[in-house]
């Protein structure tokens, strides 16, 4: 049944989190463990600097993806006019809000360029031909700048959503719903440029022969389909031990289920194009990328996303009650995290070793220490604010919602 009467009874009190829950208690514990976890991987960075700052590579851009994600979920949510988001949206400005931590943690990247983009500022690359035609663009201080603007620019526009729609929560003007519903359309177009070179900065660059116009799309799908997945979780903890169950209901957990299995064909058309266009082009300079993670031990993780991104989503959540399980659509949510994972790394890692992979504590540490960042960022916003918007117009219809 969509239609709960007893969830428009609940007091607004009741939907902070109580001090038991997870989230209320893990701000401190989550901060503790994650700067222990740093400060064990730059214990031990000199041993391996390289290996060392591609696993915090790697880990960094994929809890920022997760941020980029909720900042993208939220603006659609209001250019759409969306209803029935309306009890999860909040969830997602708490994800949205913790771009800063990324930008307190990009001094790491900085000390690494050296060694992260090592194909295009060592002294050898200067007599590569193409990497000089390129050298208006593929330099430091300008990837900085680019970078700079890009996490900036991603903060103002969560922080904008954010701050008044939690002022919204004590007026209830409905017009701060309209002012945002306008702002979300140039900040649509603003970001999804700014992800779009962000991808080609912090990820293509890595390999600076290869390019693909495509390449910023699939790293949008990519970011979109993670933070859905890591919204169902998100969820299901929240909804544990707080009101926020009666909120949530089965057509709410329906739609998620439904993005989800969208969004992960729109990630693997984003993927098999790109793969098609380079395949039939047969140029050298592209192919090259593709063929070291096709051989040797790339080849394993290549085929796992194939499968394992696509298929096992497609399959699992293409009937209608399958959507309407949370069990099922969380299990397919966990993953797909964890794809999400292996995909950036698979992206990222060949470019500096070709063998194959070399999973080691390293990449565990570094993991670790920024996701217990973030999570705790992430928990003391959970904690200070009611989890839905509360003097939202649309709240109604989204506890109304039902599916047909």
């Amino acid at each position: 049944m969509a239609h709960n009467p007893s969830s428009e009874k609940i007091s607004v009190d009741k939907l902070f989190l109580t001090e038991k829950h997870f989230f209320s208690k893990f701000p401190m514990t989550g901060a503790i463990v994650g700067i222990v976890a740093l400060l064990l991987s730059f214990s031990l960075a000199a041993s391996n600097p390289l290996k060392f700052f591609l696993s915090f590579h790697v880990s960094w851009l994929y809890f920022l993806s997760l941020a980029f994600g909720a900042t993208f979920f939220v603006l659609i949510q209001f250019a759409t006019k969306a209803g029935w988001s309306v009890v999860v949206r909040r969830i997602a400005e708490n994800v949205s809000i913790t771009i800063p931590l990324f930008i307190v943690l990009f001094p790491v990247i900085i000390l690494g360029s050296h060694e992260i983009f090592h194909h295009w500022l060592s002294v050898g690359s200067y007599s590569d031909p193409v990497i000089n035609a390129k050298r208006w663009y593929l330099n430091i201080p300008f990837l900085y700048g680019r970078s700079a603007f890009y996490l900036v620019f991603f903060t103002l526009a969560s922080y904008y959503f954010s701050i008044l729609s939690r002022r919204q929560d004590v007026s209830a003007d409905h017009n701060i719903t309209r002012k945002l519903q306008r702002a979300s359309y140039p900040f649509l177009i603003i970001l999804g440029f700014c992800v779009t070179f962000a991808a080609f900065d912090w990820i293509m660059s890595l390999d600076p022969h290869w390019y693909s116009t495509i390449f910023g799309l699939y790293f949008f799908a990519s970011c979109y389909v993670a933070f859905l997945c890591f919204l169902v979780v998100v969820v299901n903890i929240t909804a544990k031990h707080s009101s926020f169950d009666v909120l949530y209901n089965i057509e709410h957990n329906h739609d998620l289920g439904k993005l989800i299995f969208g969004h992960s064909c729109f990630w693997t058309y984003a993927a098999f194009v790109q793969y098609l266009l380079i395949w039939y082009g047969n140029i050298p300079e592209e192919t090259k990328w593709y063929a070291v993670r096709q051989t040797h031990g790339w080849l394993p993780l290549w085929c796992l996303l194939g499968v394992g991104h696509f298929l096992v989503p497609f399959v699992l959540l293409m009937a209608r009650r399958a959507k309407r399980s949370r069990n099922l659509v969380l299990a397919v949510s966990i993953w797909i995290l964890v794809l999400h994972f292996i995909d950036l790394y698979w992206l990222i890692v060949p470019s500096h070793f070709k063998s194959g992979p070399d999973f080691s504590y390293m990449d565990l540490l570094c993991f670790v220490g920024i996701g217990s960042l973030f999570l705790s960022l992430f928990s003391f916003f959970m904690k200070r604010k009611a989890v839905v918007p509360v003097g939202d117009p649309r709240l109604p219809e989204s506890l109304r919602y039902e599916n047909f």
